[in-house]
């Protein structure tokens, strides 16, 4: 064999090593990739920081001044005058005009002490009328004013500031006296006590060229921001909006982004505001990170070439030597063994194939002997429950290379899941090695019942044990009660085994297998709802019709709002015993599905974190679920029995922590106050500047230590007190609702309605009925 006839050759050992002598000489052409790479990593990490520091500077002057407008929007909604305007309604009298004049005087005050504000405008939605610092217009002409990137047509823009609440930012450009510029929008409702009055809007407008005024001038720098809904907000040496400037594609705080403006990339730095989610971006090209690194691009040219100049000269000096002995041991290997060894060939596999086909061939027969023939047979059977047939295969042959013989086409299944498993089961935990036996012993359980009347086949599929009843004689239902019965039985008597079974109905054919077993499976889920032990038929659960037509499960707003007001009294005995109720009350309902049933649980969950919201800070709300769990310990039950037992802990370990609070901050002052509270509830002129008199203190010092000390507002107290007493006097059934409301203190009964309804989550009429 000669060497100049093989070195071409691919599967030759001279080629591997070929290969592997360029690899090595890759080394040193990667090592420069990567400290090019690095450096330019570097640059580019550098100029990106320098970019990035400035957008910092820019996002904190411009979120200070957002900041500034907003507290600006909450001074102007406390203004008198600005809200005595609010219930004013057409046609305007001689002195709503000069309410005009004043309110226009005041937002002139507010403009002025604002350099950042352009314009203020104050909509009012009961008479449609604008007030600005100039003139007074209505809501058509200050939407002639504008045009909004997001307004589509007036009754957009009617129907936008008609909401409930408004708080957004939005891009514009105004168009007064012939003029127009780009400007930004802030819109913000003005709070009222009563939420069913029709309200005011305040809407900021402020140049986008005064939001980029912090900007560091720069020739090549181009800055762009974006709000979360991808509108430009404002920009600076743009001519027009690039492609890739899109709100999605910058995911994260902060990164860096290459894009293609106007046929020139660009590298794009960019940061996201912490109170108004804009992304601040900044552009430049990138050009100028190649003028840095031409230098050291053309070193890593020159280092790259001499590598493989001597490189290859080195790998031809050694591939020759090398091969000589290799090339010397065939040839002998050739003549002595008389294998014949065919150019082409590769050396070394030449030699370990001739070594392994002794090997393989053992091998083989091993495998063939040590297969493992309960495996494949479990596994055609979760096939069949499945729906998973193989098609190349007639069923038949299946059939009969798995040894299952059947005694007719009508089949059911019958799905076993283990509760708890007695003697096998050391406290909480079970050894994997004695979950294995424990599932061998029901399989053979399951079959041996079945008996030869029957045939059973039984596999393990989905942390179940899952049997195939093919009937012999006969298509008794009850058969399949029978067997679940006796196969209960007999596992709680010898291993205190607890199960639950769930029966499908009765099939037809091979196919229908795969729909008896999705039966068996539903009714399995619905031991959400009943509990485990059961034997649950697939046939006897509540039909979809009949839980369409029960629509929800019973948990009435005026029974959460009662739960409400006993957790956050700390009293987890009347709590506890609403909730018992109403579980009680939802699983007698003979049509309660398992999706309803967990929603009725996950919603008992709910209340609890609600409570926890009104009663303390946010803080306090994530120190509960991160203390307490609520979502993951009911996702880890199986039933309501254990989600009921969850909520209960739960709820034990919350009240017990308020009642704790509230002993720990209790002062004479509280007693006191609440003692006179109770006193007094009668008195229609009872409220905290009363009571702050009666105890020489000031309200706002009285409402902060009162809330301080007790978990509860004064006014709210005063409220449950008086509606207290007024549950009572409704059970009576003897005064009318207007001489209670005057009773507990309630000189107007519109105040007396809306403070039980927002208390009791019903109307004291409909109380009254329900006693």
């Amino acid at each position: 064999m000669k060497f100049n006839r093989i070195r071409f050759n691919k599967r030759s050992v001279m080629f591997t090593w070929f290969t592997s002598y360029i690899s090595v000489l890759l080394v040193p052409i990667i090592i420069s990739g990567i400290l090019y790479a690095a450096s330019w990593h570097v640059v580019e990490s550098e100029v990106n920081r320098a970019n990035t520091n400035a957008l910092k500077q820019m996002e904190l002057a411009i979120d200070n001044s957002l900041g500034g407008i907003e507290r600006l929007s909450l001074e102007i909604s406390l203004n008198k005058q600005v809200n005595a305007f609010i219930n004013t309604s057409l046609p305007l009298s001689d002195n709503d005009y000069y309410d005009l004049v004043t309110i226009s005087n005041d937002l002139r005050v507010y403009q002025t002490a604002n350099e950042f504000i352009e314009q203020i405008y104050l909509y009012y939605k009961n008479s449609d009328t604008v007030i600005s610092t100039r003139n007074r217009t209505d809501g058509r002409q200050l939407f002639q004013m504008l045009d909004g990137q997001t307004l589509r047509g007036y009754d957009a823009w009617k129907s936008f500031l008609d909401a409930r609440y408004v708080q957004t930012y939005m891009p514009v450009t105004m168009k007064e006296n012939d003029n127009s510029y780009k400007a930004v929008l802030f819109a913000k409702s003005v709070s009222l006590a009563n939420r069913d009055q029709p309200g005011a809007v305040l809407l900021f407008v402020m140049k986008d060229t005064k939001l980029l005024a912090n900007l560091p001038p720069s020739e090549a720098t181009s800055v762009a921001l974006l709000d979360k809904e991808n509108r430009l907000v404002a920009s600076s040496g743009l001519e027009q909006r690039p492609q890739f400037l899109t709100y999605d594609k910058f995911t994260g705080e902060n990164g860096l982004f290459y894009g293609d403006v106007a046929g020139e990339q660009v590298a794009v730095s960019y940061t996201t505001s912490a109170r108004t989610g804009w992304k601040y971006m900044s552009m430049i090209p990138a050009e100028r990170f190649d003028d840095k690194m031409r230098y050291m691009k053309r070193l890593v040219y020159a280092s790259i070439l001499l590598s493989l100049l001597l490189g290859g000269v080195v790998t031809f000096l050694f591939l020759r030597k090398n091969y000589n002995p290799i090339n010397l041991l065939i040839r002998s290997f050739s003549m002595k063994a008389g294998i014949s060894f065919a150019e082409g060939t590769n050396e070394y596999g030449f030699l370990q194939d001739a070594l392994n086909n002794t090997f393989a061939e053992k091998e083989q027969v091993d495998r063939r002997l040590h297969q493992h023939r309960d495996a494949i047979r479990s596994h055609f059977l979760q096939g069949l429950l499945k729906g998973n047939l193989e098609q190349d295969i007639p069923v038949h042959e299946s059939l009969s290379a798995h040894d299952i013989r059947l005694s007719s086409d009508h089949f059911a299944v019958l799905l076993f899941h283990i509760d708890h498993f007695g003697k096998f089961q050391d406290d909480v935990t079970v050894d994997p090695q004695k979950v294995k036996l424990m599932q061998f012993i029901l399989m053979n359980v399951v079959e041996e019942v079945i008996g030869s009347q029957h045939r059973g086949y039984v596999t393990e599929i989905d942390d179940m044990q899952a049997c195939i009843f093919n009937f012999g004689m006969g298509q008794d239902p009850e058969d399949l009660r029978q067997v679940a019965e006796q196969v209960k039985l007999f596992l709680l008597d010898h291993f205190h085994v607890h199960l639950t079974v769930s029966i499908s109905g009765i099939h037809t054919e091979l196919f229908g297998i795969a729909g008896a077993y999705q039966e068996a499976l539903s009714a399995m889920a619905y031991r959400l709802v009943i509990g485990g032990g059961a034997i649950i038929r697939y046939d006897e659960l509540p039909s979809s019709e009949a839980a369409h037509q029960a629509g929800n499960y019973y948990y009435p707003l005026h029974v959460e709002q009662q739960l409400i007001n006993f957790v956050k009294t700390g009293d987890y005995e009347k709590s506890s015993s609403i909730i018992e109720q109403i579980i009680e009350t939802n699983a007698s309902n003979a049509v309660l599905s398992v999706p309803l049933g967990k929603c009725l649980m996950f919603d008992l969950a709910s209340t609890m974190l609600k409570t926890m919201n009104e009663i303390g800070s946010q803080s306090n709300k994530a120190s509960f679920i991160e203390q307490f769990h609520p979502v993951e310990r009911l996702f880890g039950c199986e039933t309501m029995k254990e989600m009921k037992g969850e909520i209960l802990s739960i709820l034990e370990q919350v009240c017990q922590s308020i009642q704790a609070e509230r002993k720990q901050d209790y002062s004479p002052l509280g007693e006191l106050v609440i003692s006179f509270v109770k006193a007094n509830y009668a008195e229609d002129n009872l409220n905290i500047s009363m009571i702050g008199e009666k105890f020489g203190i000031t309200p706002s010092y009285l409402s902060k230590q009162f809330k301080a000390q007790t978990g509860d507002a004064l006014l709210d107290f005063i409220s449950r007190t008086r509606l207290e007493e007024a549950k009572k006097l409704l059970s009576e059934q003897s005064l009318s609702i207007m001489e209670i409301a005057r009773k507990v203190g309630y000189a107007d009964i519109n105040t007396f309605n809306r403070t039980f309804k927002k208390f009791e989550g019903i109307t004291p009429g409909k109380y009254k009925e329900l006693k």
